[in-house]
């Protein structure tokens, strides 16, 4: 069955709360809308709070007749579950997705259960997605049960569903593999201002034509005969 964790502080390390997933695992379109979802990963400090995270969902599979304690104690099992000192993929260790001392959990949310509740310290609703960032920590509130699957082979794990998120606090923007944090990199480097740096330009600049004058034609006076002298 569904039960909740109590909620818990923990730092968002992987995903966005705002960006649906429209594709499977290994970057094709996914047809089946509903398997769109969100993705969320979140890390979570060893000791006496993953513990108690821990002993929730365990104690749901191992009380759940369809589960039971023989299944979901076989190695294999998939809890969506990290230990963030011992990645499943070593070259993850040391990683800012991945901090030391830490457990990762991963939460998604189907498309059709409707989007990530996201709300500051007010209670009011952050519909910026530029106003949080992977980095900071958030208040969460998310819930496990029993996959349905029977055997490891099969898969057999734990849903882990996000329902909602507080914003908590600020922390150390964890910027994706590849990309490049310009505050981060230069921070205590001063460099020099460039006018109109901001100022975006598609094509260089076009040096302006002189001016074309125009010469006017010379007036030219008609001749006068002058009168014949009078006699």
């Amino acid at each position: 069955m569904t039960v909740k964790y109590t909620p818990f502080k923990a730092r968002l390390v992987m995903g966005s709360p705002f960006e649906l997933k429209i594709t499977t695992h290994d970057g094709k379109p996914e047809p089946d809308e509903s398997k769109h979802h969100w993705f969320v990963g979140f890390a979570v400090p060893k000791g006496p709070q993953w513990d108690a995270i821990y002993s929730t969902m365990y104690n749901d599979a191992a009380g759940d007749p369809a589960c039971t304690a023989a299944l979901c104690g076989q190695q294999g099992f998939n809890w969506k579950t990290e230990d963030c000192d011992a990645p499943e993929n070593p070259k993850n260790l040391g990683t800012d997705s991945r901090p030391a001392g830490h457990m990762l959990i991963k939460l998604s949310r189907r498309k059709g259960m409707g989007p990530i509740t996201l709300i500051d310290g007010n209670k009011q609703p952050i519909i910026n997605k530029n106003a949080v960032k992977k980095g900071d920590y958030f208040w969460v509130v998310a819930s496990t049960r029993f996959n349905g699957c029977e055997t490891v082979k099969t898969n057999a794990g734990m849903f882990q569903n996000v329902e909602g998120l507080m914003f908590a606090e600020a922390g150390v923007e964890i910027v994706s593999e590849g990309a490049f944090n310009a505050e981060t990199e230069f921070a205590g480097i001063q460099g020099g201002m460039v006018t109109n740096g901001g100022v975006s330009q598609t094509s260089a600049p076009v040096a302006a034509k002189p001016p074309v004058t125009h010469t006017p034609p010379p007036v030219v006076t008609a001749a006068v005969t002058p009168p014949p002298p009078a006699h």
